[in-house]
């Protein structure tokens, strides 16, 4: 009696047929059975595993859209009646950034009828095309930029710069718009705080109302006097806008300025070859300040407000 060959098994499980050789022969029932059965588990998984994709497609239809969720992570404010002022910054080493923080929170504690945020530029955008969508909606905006090198705006200043430069052609748009622009530079550099100035301008031709004159910061003298000059100037507009009109009448408060321009800070002689290393050039110059320490010796005494004062002289390593 031939042997059924593979082909003949095959079919018979198919069909549902015994193979023509397979009469009488009980090891070519066997072989048939075993197959049915390996195909019968086969068609059992691949029915459980569509059973199980199934039940779980609900829930993947339920997770929110990343676009849904970062345009809600986008929202406008609620209008609750209180003001907005925008601070802009454009930044290199950290030293703009700190200015608008700085008066950020002294004026959150005087204009407690504003809502303040300070904003990085290259953030406040996702898009170039959105930088006018958005200044539209601005009714008071302050702006800190840095010139770095020779004349460029920084990292995260270039975009807008680029944009607002050289897409001139809106006319008056910022008509509803109140602004005031502290630049930061080094007058040893050719295009002195050049980034500011042209911003500056630029904002006063498309229709903004300037507050004050354009700040100039000088990082090869003393950049925060400079600030604070530029900020004297500023508080009694910003009071005209956001003081609330019952106050209007009161005497008016001394300006304080919130600028941390020193820190002390004890530190063991072993840590101080780690601690000049803390500096970074800004306009080709090394820069000292709350961002970027030095270490120095001091013999410190301490004067109490109103009281007498008090000794304390101790030689140690003080930044």
């Amino acid at each position: 009696m031939d042997t059924a060959s593979a082909l003949d098994l095959l079919a018979a499980l198919l069909t549902g047929r015994a193979p023509p050789s397979s009469e009488g022969d009980d090891g070519h029932r066997r072989l048939l059975a075993l197959l049915a059965t390996s195909l019968a588990v086969l068609v059992g998984c691949g029915v459980a595993l569509l059973v199980r994709r199934s039940s779980a497609s609900p829930q993947a239809v339920k997770a929110p859209p990343l676009a849904a969720k970062k345009a809600r992570e986008e929202e406008p404010d609620p209008d609750d009646g209180r003001q907005r002022v925008a601070l802009f910054f454009g930044t290199q080493t950290g030293t703009a950034e700190g200015f608008a923080k700085a008066l950020a929170e002294e004026a959150k504690a005087r204009y407690d009828r504003a809502v303040f945020k300070v904003l990085d530029l290259d953030d406040y955008a996702a898009e170039d095309e959105e930088y006018e969508e958005k200044l539209k909606k601005e009714n008071i905006a302050l702006f800190f930029l840095a010139t770095y090198g020779d004349g460029e705006p920084t990292d995260n200043g270039a975009r807008f710069y680029k944009w607002f430069s050289e897409e001139n052609v809106k006319g008056e748009w910022l008509s509803n718009l109140q602004f005031a622009v502290f630049a930061l530079g080094n007058r040893q550099y050719e295009h002195f705080n050049k980034v500011g100035k042209e911003v500056d301008q630029l904002l006063a031709e498309q229709g903004g109302k300037r507050l004050v004159p354009v700040g100039l910061g000088d990082d090869d003298q003393c950049i925060e006097d400079d600030f604070n000059a530029w900020y004297e100037l500023l508080w009694p507009e910003l009071d005209k806008l956001l003081l609330v009109e019952e106050n209007s009448s009161a005497a008016p408060t001394p300006y304080t300025a919130a600028i941390p321009a020193y820190r002390i800070v004890f530190t063991k002689p072993e840590d101080e070859k780690h601690i000049n290393k803390s500096f970074s050039l800004s306009n080709g110059h090394v820069v000292y300040d709350i961002q970027h320490p030095c270490s120095v010796n001091w013999n410190v005494v301490f004067v109490g407000c109103g009281r007498d004062l008090v000794d304390y002289t101790h030689d140690t390593n003080w930044v």
